[in-house]
Formats: C-alpha cells, sequence, structure tokens
C-alpha cells in the first residue's frame, strides 16, 4: 500500500497527547514525529478517512506537499512551482492559500499567500493549460503555507474547519474549554470509562460530554456530517469514507457510564444538559447543582478521574481564587482516597500552592496555548497511587 506524508495542527504544549493518539489510531509503529503545534507522520491515504473521523485531539490533518529550508521568497516560490497539482486540483475547481508566519522575515504572510498562489497557477499551467480559478471565500480547494523562521511547510487541507469545532454545542458558556484541550486532558487523566468521572465545575458541560463520547466509542467526526475538505479532492471517494463512518458508528455502544458533570449555576448545567442531549450522551452523565468546594455534600461514590476547567482568575481576584482552589482540593481529598486530577489554569502559581497545601502529589506540568491564553494542565495525583 502507497504511503503518504502527513501533518496534523493541534494544540500547543499537547503535541504528544496528539500523537500518541494518532499512533493508537492507525496502528503506527512509532510516534509520529512533534512539532510546534504539529505533529508528522506516514500513513496510508485512508489515513484521512480514519483521522477526520476519529481523531478527538487534532485540528486539521494535512497531506504534506512539501517541506523544507529556504532562504528568500524566490525560494518559497521555487518550491512551490516545483509541484505538480493536477492529481488534487480539477481544472474546473477553485483554490486559495492560507498563509503563516513565524519569526522574522523581511515579507509577510500576505507575501507568502501570493507567491505560493502564483507557483501554483504557474505549475498548472504548465500541465494543464489551464489557469486556475483562486477564490479565497469559500474556495475547493485550500492549501497551507507555513512559515517559521527558515522552515517551509506546503499542505493541502483535507479537514476543512477545525475538529474541535464538533458540531453538537447548541449551548456555548462563555469560558468554554476546546473540545480537543478537553479530549487531551481525559487522555491525561487515564479515563477508560471504567470508574467515575467528575468534572466539578462543568460549565457547558464539554468535559463530561467529551468523557461520554469517548467511553461510548463515538467518533466525534460523525457530528460533521459531509463537512469535509476532502470530499472536494480528486484523491479520495465519498462512498468509502460513509461506508468507514457507518461501520464506526456501528462499533459505538449505548452502555451507561459512570460520568458527573457538576455546577454551582442552574443555568449553566441546564446548558450542559442540551450539550449532551445534542451529542446523543445525555443519558450517561449525571448533572447536579452544587458547589466544587463542598462535594462529600453531592456525590454518593468516590471519584476516580477528575478533570476540570476552573475559574482562571480573568473574572475573579487573586484572593478569592486562591480561597476556591484551596477549598476545592481539600473537599476532593475528603470526597476520594485515590484519584488522577487533571486541572487546566492560567494561575499557575496560585494552583501549585493551593496543591501542597492540599497534600495533592502534581506529576506533570504542560504548559499550553489556550486560544489566546497561556494556561497549563497539571496531572496530579490525589491520595493513594492509581498505578
Amino acid at each position: 500500500m502507497e504511503r503518504h506524508q502527513f501533518f496534523a495542527t493541534t494544540i500547543r504544549g499537547l503535541e504528544d497527547v496528539c500523537a500518541r493518539e494518532v499512533k493508537s489510531i492507525l496502528g503506527l509503529p512509532e510516534l509520529p514525529e512533534l512539532g510546534w503545534g504539529r505533529i508528522f507522520f506516514e500513513g496510508p491515504l485512508e489515513a484521512v478517512y480514519e483521522l477526520n473521523l476519529w481523531a478527538r485531539t487534532m485540528h486539521k490533518l494535512f497531506l504534506l506537499l512539501y517541506r523544507g529550508r529556504f532562504e528568500s521568497l524566490q525560494d518559497i516560490y521555487r518550491a512551490a512551482r516545483g509541484l505538480d497539482y493536477t492529481d488534487i486540483i480539477r481544472p474546473e475547481q477553485s483554490f486559495a492559500i492560507r498563509a503563516e508566519r513565524v519569526g522574522e522575515h523581511d515579507f509577510t504572510s500576505i507575501d507568502v499567500a501570493s507567491t505560493v498562489g502564483q507557483a501554483v497557477i504557474d505549475s498548472y499551467m504548465a500541465s494543464k493549460g489551464v489557469r486556475l480559478k483562486v477564490n479565497l471565500d469559500e474556495p475547493d480547494v485550500e492549501i497551507y503555507a507555513f512559515v517559521r523562521d527558515d522552515e517551509f511547510l506546503l499542505g493541502l487541507n483535507t479537514t476543512g474547519p477545525s475538529l474541535h469545532k464538533r458540531g453538537y454545542r447548541v449551548y456555548k458558556h462563555p469560558a468554554a474549554l476546546r473540545t480537543s484541550v478537553a479530549a487531551a486532558m481525559l487522555y491525561l487523566s487515564g479515563w477508560d470509562g471504567r470508574g467515575v468521572l467528575l468534572d466539578p465545575m462543568c460549565g457547558g458541560g464539554t468535559i463530561p460530554v467529551e468523557g461520554a463520547l469517548m467511553a461510548r466509542r463515538i467518533p466525534p467526526g460523525s457530528f460533521r456530517g459531509l463537512e469535509f475538505a476532502f470530499l472536494k479532492l480528486a484523491l479520495f471517494d465519498p462512498g468509502d469514507f460513509l461506508a468507514r463512518r457507518e461501520e464506526a458508528l456501528a462499533k459505538s455502544n449505548r452502555d451507561v457510564f459512570n460520568v458527573i458533570g457538576m455546577d454551582k449555576f442552574r443555568a449553566y448545567i441546564e446548558g450542559a444538559m442540551r450539550n449532551a442531549r445534542s451529542a446523543g450522551v445525555n443519558d450517561t452523565i449525571r448533572f447536579l447543582v452544587g458547589d466544587a468546594t463542598r462535594l462529600t455534600d453531592y456525590l454518593a461514590e468516590e471519584p476516580t478521574h477528575v478533570v476540570v476547567n476552573p475559574p482562571y482568575g480573568v473574572r475573579m481576584k487573586l484572593r478569592g481564587l486562591r480561597k476556591l482552589y484551596r477549598a476545592f482540593l481539600a473537599s476532593l481529598s475528603e470526597a476520594t482516597s485515590s484519584c488522577r486530577l487533571v486541572v487546566i489554569t492560567s494561575a499557575r502559581g496560585t494552583f501549585r500552592r493551593a496543591a501542597e497545601a492540599a497534600g495533592i502529589s502534581i506529576l506533570e506540568e504542560k504548559k499550553v496555548m489556550h486560544g489566546e491564553l497561556l494556561a497549563s494542565v497539571f496531572v496530579c495525583q490525589v491520595g493513594g497511587s492509581q498505578g
């Protein structure tokens, strides 16, 4: 089977989690190479179907067209001009270049897009005698050009809009966590459907919904219908993808898992319940209106996996944040004899001191970009070891 080169974009700081997920989905012999907010790997063309359907921590999947070093815009033009686009763009189709640039250069991302766009047009004209149409708003084919320092990447977008836009959210919490970040945190917690999963500050329910989808083996890409970029590409067969999606959905289950979402605001819980219904997992999540600093008042069972996105202090003064973190962690220590705790926060010092005061071990800290905010994901052990 012919192998192809790919790269995928993901959460900066959690590239290793995405790499492990991709390795598992595709059955790769080794982990993908880690990059800056992206991973690189080799696989069959069918990887496009599998990853767009199953990946929970990936944002976009690209077929790698070129990867190399450059010194000038002319080098970028030559690299892009030397590629054959006739297999990926039909003569009647339109295309667009989306460019991103990081580092010190004497040109802009707009210059990169213009240069690469002209190279694609010139290459196609030389091969087919056809001048391709450019459509920046709704192109049939989207090519991504990325420049970082002296590295140049060119990739074919097979995904379309980012996979973190699942399609099941009907209620948007004002401080909603990205679904891809929630899934990565769940992976870091070791959640596999066994035990009791708790999000005590669940807001719009992203973490419990993602946890339920993982336990039920429901492919997150199934919520997008046919909104995938690869379905417009000559390389891929829509019929093959539809068959794979039906096969994937047939492997999902309707088992009941012990997933709990709690928040002290009733309006948020009502929104979370709407999201759970939209995702088809409301029958396996128990939503509670409750206070995360008094967990024993609400929980009948000890949680084994606690994954939470607490307030960071954006709308709360430091003193109140310190009090909340300490009270929550003390309450959690009372509510369970042993659990794996995963927390995302930008108030890293405040959380570290609160964890130390509660006797909670921090096993790992990962600095991540959540939107434009630099935050840390803490992986912790509460009480006895989970092994």
